[in-house]
């Protein structure tokens, strides 16, 4: 059944008069008994009884109405939640992360996201960037924040929101500490420390040091933290982002040394599908990583 003629009819009931009606539609009296013709010539059934005072119902017309005013009404309230979900007042956003950006990105993205939709269910997974990859590409997460695989996933849009550098980190007590020019050969004296979860600090790894052994080299660890607590002893080395370090620089915990290396520049990305519609709260989303990653490249060059 047509919503228009429902509502045409519902409104007859209401107003007894084909005019004001038609006034209230924004469509002829012509129209409005057209409707009214058109739903008694499908049902087989006659809807009003006419008289000096206007249109009255007749005993099926009571019956008629009274379903019809209760579509009417969820076609309303229908129409109220899908622009209440466009708007972003309704709904859920399901973020996710690989470690780096979840690192420096999420904690400020969620507070801004919430605190101007109040109403909003927010979620984040952190994972590998192939695996943010292959759920945001299911649809099984809205957008995804990632350092850069090896090869990008067809149904997925990539927007480049920045770059972050690789430095060799170790401890002051360490050999190296004293020396000023580090190569790759010195590099390889020493067990590397590598975190499982982060796939592409190992594949930008294993390209800048190619030819790469890995099971001869590196010593996996699937924590950032104890990848620090063993820098700490004076004997691996790691490479990691500055970002995750931030407090064991300023303290002296650990000591950075930055290569200079173009290879070890990594793109930080975010990701959506290219079949998703925008409404109002995906470009706020989308505005306010912008803003963050603006921001820490502000705080970057000031320091």
């Amino acid at each position: 059944m047509n919503n228009s003629k429902l509502q045409a009819f519902c409104l007859l009931v209401e107003l007894k008069k084909l005019a004001p009606v038609a006034k209230a539609l924004g469509i002829t009296a012509p129209t409005v008994s057209f409707h009214i013709r058109s739903i008694e010539e499908e049902y087989g059934i006659h809807l009003f009884r006419t008289n000096a005072g206007g249109y009255r119902l007749t005993e099926a017309g009571e019956g008629v109405y009274h379903y019809a005013r209760q579509m009417v009404q969820l076609q309303k309230d229908m129409d109220r939640f899908i622009e209440n979900l466009l708007a972003g007042h309704i709904g859920s956003l399901r973020l996710g992360a690989s470690g780096l950006p979840a690192h420096i990105f999420m904690a400020d993205l969620i507070h801004q996201v919430s605190t101007t939709y109040p109403e909003i269910r927010i979620s984040l997974e952190v994972k590998t960037a192939p695996e943010i990859e292959k759920k945001v590409a299911l649809q099984e997460l809205d957008f995804g924040l990632i350092m850069e695989t090896k090869q990008e996933n067809p149904l997925l849009h990539y927007e480049t929101i920045g770059e972050d550098a690789l430095v060799l980190a170790f401890s002051p007590s360490h050999e190296l500490a004293a020396q000023k020019d580090i190569t790759k050969e010195d590099i390889l004296k020493y067990k590397l420390l590598l975190h499982t979860s982060s796939s592409s600090t190992n594949h930008f790894i294993e390209k800048w040091m190619d030819p790469f052994q890995p099971s001869i080299y590196t010593i996996e660890l699937d924590s950032v933290s104890t990848i620090k607590k063993m820098l700490t002893f004076g004997k691996n080395l790691a490479f990691l982002s500055v970002s995750l370090i931030e407090e064991e620089l300023k303290s002296g915990v650990l000591l950075k040394k930055d290569l200079h290396d173009v290879t070890l520049n990594r793109k930080i990305q975010l990701i959506y599908p290219k079949t998703r519609l925008d409404h109002k709260m995906d470009e706020f989303v989308k505005m306010s990583v912008y803003e963050i990653a603006k921001q820490l490249k502000m705080s970057s060059t000031m320091t």
